[in-house]
């Protein structure tokens, strides 16, 4: 056994030398497959594409979600019960202001109409009546005036002449006859006046009342004009038409239902301008205020979708979510944007200047962020372009950028293509 041994021994030390050349040519091959460099070959230059970083604008945000309503909406209803005879209009249509959306029937509308003018009619000859009879009294008291006059002149000329018996009676100059026919004319002329007075009392009272009386009847006049007024609209009411331009909702009801006042029909939405409600924190507070501008965010591109502006700051918070109702509003002439959807929304507080540079040029390493910058290399001993490894500090995702805090810098030079291929100091072949 021990000589079996040394023989195996020998035959070992004697066999390996053999096969160091072939060992050797087997890793210098493995090593030229699998993409390495030869002992003292320069390596290959990886071909990227370069950009040139440039101070653009950049904005501090916060994104949020948020649900746009219309700026108008109209629940139509009717203001009269009555049979649907005629639909003018289907779900989406878009109307214009006073455009005709049904047509009803109304019920017992046309009765009402007619017993209304009846009453105006009773009510106006009732009225010609009472104005009759105030001119009738405004007559008698013309004549009683009249008469009054007359009788107070026939008085004053009694007068006289008992004044002028009485002192020639005590001359002698006529006898106690003449006198009392003067007394006699005196006493006949003041009860004249005394009954024209009473008279002209009399249809002054008359003419009062027959004024109070012709208010009354005015009033019912324009009681029961109101009442043919309202019966006329309500016959009127058989044509329901859009109040405002846009876009008809679902009609709930079809050709032959009967609806009741107040039943809602269909609804207009405008949404030529939707408003955004967001609910903001109320740490925020401080930072609100109208005219912010506000970008509305595609979910799947993160592309600007469309831009608005604050224009409601709830004056209340929530105060068991500790949130402010924000308002922000947005042009929709192209009916892209719906009301009722569900968007993703980002507020500007601030903007200014600074850095962007793709996300396809950011790599993630251990939760940390990194960018390659080109720059040159004179180690080999001739200038060369190679990649070196920047760890980055970030910020908001802007416009499919990331803001950089800290990192890089504008002028040098980013690698936005075959980042995964690179690491630090691999030397680089830009591309046009």
């Amino acid at each position: 056994m021990q000589h079996f041994d040394r023989i195996g021994t020998r035959a070992i030390s004697l066999t390996v030398p053999r096969f160091l050349p072939l060992l050797g040519l087997l890793l210098s091959t493995s090593l030229v497959s699998c993409g390495g460099n030869p002992r003292g070959a320069a390596p290959q230059a990886v071909p990227v594409k370069l950009q040139v970083l440039q101070t653009s604008t950049v904005a501090r945000s916060s994104e949020f979600v948020g649900t746009l309503e219309s700026a108008r909406q109209v629940d139509l209803r009717p203001e009269t019960q009555g049979r649907i005879t005629e639909i003018l209009v289907q779900p989406g249509d878009r109307v214009n202001p006073g455009e005709t959306i049904l047509t009803l029937e109304p019920a017992q509308t046309l009765p009402q109409l007619e017993g209304a003018q009846a009453g105006v009619g009773v009510a106006q000859a009732n009225q010609m009546a009472m104005v009759q009879q105030l001119r009738t009294a405004e007559k008698s008291l013309a004549v009683a005036r009249t008469e009054l006059s007359s009788a107070q002149a026939s008085r004053n000329l009694s007068k006289t002449n008992f004044e002028r018996a009485s002192f020639l009676l005590s001359q002698g100059a006529i006898g106690r006859f003449d006198y009392d026919r003067a007394r006699t004319d005196l006493e006949i002329s003041s009860n004249r006046v005394q009954v024209a007075e009473e008279k002209v009392a009399q249809a002054q009272v008359a003419i009062n009342q027959a004024r109070a009386v012709v208010g009354q009847a005015t009033a019912t006049v324009q009681q029961a004009q109101s009442q043919v007024a309202a019966a006329a609209v309500n016959v009127g009411l058989r044509q329901v038409v859009a109040p405002i331009a846009g876009t008809v909702g679902e009609v709930l009801f079809k050709v032959g239902d009967i609806v009741s006042t107040g039943q809602s029909i269909t609804t207009i939405v405008q949404n030529d301008a939707l408003d955004l409600r967001l609910s903001v924190p109320a740490n925020r507070l401080n930072q609100l205020r109208k005219g912010l501008t506000v970008e509305l965010i595609d979910p799947t591109t993160r592309k600007q979708i469309s831009t608005g502006q604050v224009n409601f700051i709830s004056p209340s918070v929530d105060s068991s979510a500790q949130v402010v109702l924000v308002k922000a509003r947005f042009p929709n002439r192209q009916g892209n944007l719906r009301n009722g959807q569900h968007v993703e929304a980002r507020i500007i507080w601030e903007q200014g200047k600074g850095i962007l540079i793709p996300t396809n040029a950011v790599l993630q390493v251990s939760g940390k962020s990194f960018a390659y910058v080109a720059e040159t290399d004179n180690s080999q001993g001739k200038a060369r372009q190679v990649a070196r490894m920047r760890p980055l500090k970030l910020g908001d995702i802007q416009s499919q950028g990331y803001q950089v805090i800290d990192g890089v810098k504008a002028g040098e030079s980013l690698v936005v293509s075959g980042i995964l291929r690179l690491r630090d100091g691999v030397p680089i072949q830009p591309e046009s």
